[in-house]
């Protein structure tokens, strides 16, 4: 934040702070009842939000359409004249997701950049990418009062409401996608031996924890860092693949990124190694993973066969969400140019469309005058069972981890995934938590945004 948005600060403190919709004790939002024209990135007929991103960089491959598509749901809501008559202004910064080397350091880090959206201002970051990323920018959001809403990763790190009352996360946790995998795995390969690569972060980390809840304890347990696998070009995961194959795992469980998940099945390709792969939602996406393959000359992507998760329809489902989502996604020209009814949908693009559609949902809830701490209320008093998720959108004041359960997917081409029984499975992160399988639990598309 720089001098002159600290001058104004400091300018009529306690009135101002009043006007936010926060004062700080404890670092804690409240004053739910200050006018919503005074809250900072809101004026009379916008909301200006704002994310840092990797738009370019090792974990740009496919993420970088994420921010895009959810602000073509952004785009598509402002043309039908905005949410409560307030249109949507998202500004998005690249961040390179913090990886040194990729020339997002110094004044392009994530915190340099976050500190940019500070100075927009805006009412909150939503839909920022990155468990490692994020994580560097808590305290300073919080201790700015901005609410740090829909973050773009499944850790455990955005539950902690009692420190971090503005923090949320929105997909599926690491955790409990560790441990429906978990159950597949008891099910289908009871005698295998499973080895497990995580990122080194909270990523692989929650996923381990995940499978080992779930009652699989993998034989052999590696992690990758993404500043090395960003320097080798890939090459520093080779070793821990050369040591699955000698360990002769026939299951292996990857925590990855897509650059990572490249880099991993090359190997594996190289070495004639082929096991069954289980694949975080993260780094699984067919269209992503696929690309440096297809580029290679390569006819068939080595992912064919892998199980994954999606807390998201297939877009070969019967879903009234899947032609919505085309519909947006042709609308916005600008950001998805050729983009049309037979192109295809990927992940990442559902993905943002996704929590961009849980947040125009919050804000329809919000109603014409809020504040930040009125619109975190909302969020921890509202189900929002209308978005395209399987399950609901739910959080409490002592739960601000987001959804709780997903499709168990099969890659079945370099573009497309199935489900593997139709099953919508849910559990929680508790260390006792139990997966149970449901039928679909959310609803359909509100009127107010056919």
């Amino acid at each position: 934040m720089g001098k002159t948005r600290m001058r104004q600060l400091a300018t009529g403190a306690t009135a101002l702070l009043l006007c936010m919709g926060f004062v700080t004790v404890g670092s804690s939002f409240v004053n739910a009842g200050a006018a919503s024209a005074r809250t900072p990135g809101v004026t009379a007929k916008q909301i200006t939000i704002g994310a840092t991103v990797p738009l370019t960089g090792i974990a740009s491959s496919g993420y970088n359409e994420v921010a895009k598509a959810a602000n073509a749901v952004f785009n598509y809501v402002n043309k039908k004249g905005g949410v409560n008559g307030r249109k949507i202004k998202y500004i998005t910064k690249d961040d390179c997701y913090n990886t040194p080397g990729l020339g997002c350091a110094g004044a392009g880090s994530t915190v340099a950049q976050t500190r940019t959206l500070l100075s927009a201002p805006v009412f909150a970051t939503v839909g920022s990418l990155g468990t490692a990323p994020q994580d560097l920018v808590r305290s300073l959001l919080k201790s700015n009062g901005v609410p740090q809403l829909f973050v773009n990763s499944g850790s455990r790190d955005w539950n902690s409401p009692n420190t971090y009352p503005g923090l949320f996360g929105w997909q599926t946790s690491y955790n409990e996608e560790g441990k429906i995998f978990a159950k597949y795995i008891n099910a289908t390969y009871p005698t295998d031996n499973t080895c497990f690569l995580g990122q080194g972060d909270d990523f692989g980390a929650d996923g381990l924890a995940g499978l080992v809840a779930g009652g699989v304890s993998p034989s052999d347990t590696q992690f990758y860092s993404v500043t090395a696998l960003v320097l080798s070009q890939g090459a520093s995961v080779g070793p821990y693949v050369a040591k699955f194959q000698s360990d002769k795992c026939t299951v292996v469980v990857l925590d990855t990124i897509p650059g990572a998940t490249d880099a991993v099945l090359g190997a594996a390709l190289k070495l004639g190694y082929s096991p069954h792969w289980v694949i975080s939602s993260v780094g699984s996406d067919p269209v992503a993973v696929f690309a440096p393959f297809a580029k290679a000359g390569l006819p068939t992507s080595p992912e064919v066969g892998a199980i994954s998760f999606s807390f998201l329809p297939t877009s070969a489902s019967s879903s009234s969400w899947i032609p919505w989502m085309r519909k947006v996604l042709t609308a916005d020209t600008a950001q998805f140019p050729g983009f049309n009814s037979t192109s295809i949908l990927d992940g990442n693009m559902e993905y943002g469309i996704g929590w961009g559609v849980a947040f125009v949902e919050a804000l329809k809830a919000a109603g014409k005058t809020f504040t930040r701490a009125s619109f975190l209320k909302i969020l921890t008093s509202t189900t929002f069972s209308q978005t395209p998720s399987l399950t609901p959108l739910r959080y409490t004041t002592s739960d601000h981890q987001g959804l709780n359960g997903g499709y168990l997917t099969r890659v079945t081409s370099g573009t497309a995934l199935t489900t593997v029984d139709g099953k919508i499975y849910t559990t929680d992160s508790s260390p006792s938590g139990v997966v149970t399988s449901a039928k679909k639990l959310s609803s359909g598309i509100p009127s107010w945004l056919k």
